[in-house]
């Protein structure tokens, strides 16, 4: 049988931006996944996990330069022969940042585009966009523009787009992120019920994964390792980190100051312009309270309110009525976004300068009392503390990476309260652990949306949902 993806003696090293030679990050790579079978790939943080999808799609160093040798071939076809079209109905990835795919004005249009690409008569895409949208739960927001969804409403219209576009091989990076309860379910079975060859790539190991896959790898050091699956998994659990004792076990948070965040009879009102079926949503907050040194979770469906909510307790968007108050005093707008940190779920949105040293710094150097080495020694330390190189450009960083340079902008804000939406997608959970005990050290109250079950149950002093646009406690 015909081997779906054969990759032989790969290896790749990215483009320098700033001077200095970048460490390869594959190193005589080689992988067979045949026809029809259903592989995980695991790997740790940062060690190139997503540029192996981007070099298997074709987009990797073409859009994203570097050097690489080695062969890869598709059913039999060397890539380097295949156009982008004729790639299109072959392979089909979706990644771990959904933002970075999106190209239409509208859901519908999104999931139109490449079957348009593909030159596929009119009755046959209509017919293949209605199927993936009622699949996926899109059926209100075909209009939707993507600033306009939550991060699971967009990485479900990626997977309709790669249903709809039904090629033969699904490249899914990070895939469950993102994704409530529901939707896992259903991508797990979608993925165990086709025909297709799958490849999932991911830097945790879910619930989800158990009896779904043919085989099991890890990458390593550059390499492809095989092996029984047991075995992988404790090398994996060790590489990432998570046979060690949690960061949040070995801190002792002592708040400065004992501070309560609380809202009370809290009521939002919240539209989407671009959609036209959707009613008005509404959110309901009886009571919610956020003290200092607490680990609290946020859970709910995908597009449930858990953004619209946090987006009320920075002061970005003002609620209808109730109140939001800090050690009982009423506060909004501006007065709560110094006072309470939001990590987007997207660290793009909130990451914007040239090199790591000036977003460490930006804020620092708008403070009187700092002098200019001081405002060097900090950001040095917090580069060590979330290991980043100040050298670094942000846009050519690793989405993990990303993430972490987002936090540590927020670490040096000195917040008291931090929301951190969906922090652990695409992070090991030693990764995301640590992010939260660095961010948690001075005593600040932690407020933590997620999806994986599994990592809430590793955190959470105390949780919350939102189900029906009510916020209740657990």
């Amino acid at each position: 049988m015909i081997n779906a993806l054969s990759i032989e003696h790969l290896s790749f090293t990215y483009q320098s931006w700033t001077g200095k030679q970048n460490d390869p990050l594959f190193r005589g790579l080689s992988l067979q996944i045949p026809s029809g079978s259903k592989t995980l790939l695991l790997a740790p943080f940062n060690r190139g996990k997503t540029t192996l999808a981007k070099i298997i799609c074709g987009v990797c160093p073409k859009y994203f330069p570097g050097e690489m040798d080695g062969l890869i071939r598709l059913y039999g076809k060397a890539l380097g022969d295949l156009d982008p079209w004729d790639l299109l109905p072959v392979c089909t990835y979706v990644s771990q940042n959904p933002q970075e795919q999106f190209v239409a004005t509208s859901v519908e249009e999104e999931i139109a585009f490449p079957l348009e690409s593909m030159g596929m008569d009119r009755a046959t895409m209509e017919a293949r966009i209605e199927e993936a949208i009622t699949h996926w739960g899109l059926q209100d927001l075909r209009t939707s523009s993507e600033q306009e969804l939550s991060g699971g409403e967009r990485k479900r219209v990626l997977l309709a787009t790669m249903q709809a576009i039904d090629a033969s091989f699904w490249l899914l990076d990070e895939a469950f992120d993102d994704l409530d309860q529901h939707w896992r379910d259903q991508l797990k079975d979608l993925i165990a019920t086709s025909n297709k060859t799958v490849l999932v790539l991911a830097s945790r190991y879910l619930g989800e994964f158990d009896d779904l896959f043919d085989q099991v790898l890890l990458l390593d050091e550059g390499v492809v390792v095989k092996g029984e699956t047991n075995s992988l998994l404790t090398r994996f659990a060790h590489l990432c980190g998570d046979d060690l004792p949690s960061p949040l076990e070995r801190e002792h948070v002592l708040p400065s100051q004992r501070r309560i965040l609380s809202c009370l009879s809290l009521q939002a009102e919240r539209s989407r312009v671009s959609t036209a079926e959707s009613e008005h949503f509404t959110l309901e907050v009886p009571q919610f309270q956020l003290q200092s040194g607490e680990l609290v979770t946020l859970v709910g469906p995908n597009g449930s309110g858990k953004s619209s909510f946090s987006r009320l307790l920075c002061g970005l968007d003002a609620p209808l009525g109730g109140q939001i108050t800090i050690d009982g005093k009423p506060y909004e707008g501006k007065q709560l976004s110094k006072r309470v940190g939001y990590l987007f779920q997207s660290p793009d949105l909130q990451i914007f300068l040239p090199t790591v040293a000036e977003e460490l710094s930006w804020s620092l150097k708008r403070r009187s009392d700092l002098s200019r080495k001081e405002v060097e020694k900090q950001v040095a330390d917090c580069a060590e503390l979330f290991s980043l190189d100040l050298d670094d450009t942000p846009t050519t960083m690793s989405y993990p990476l990303r993430k972490a340079l987002q936090a540590a902008v927020y670490y040096l804000l000195d917040r008291p309260f931090y929301i951190l939406d969906e922090l652990d997608s695409a992070l090991t959970y030693q990764s995301a652990l640590s992010i939260i005990a660095h961010l948690r050290h001075n005593g600040a109250g932690i407020l933590l949306i997620t999806h994986d079950r599994q990592f809430a149950d590793k955190v959470a002093q105390r949780s919350y949902t939102i189900e029906d646009g009510r916020l209740s406690a657990v």
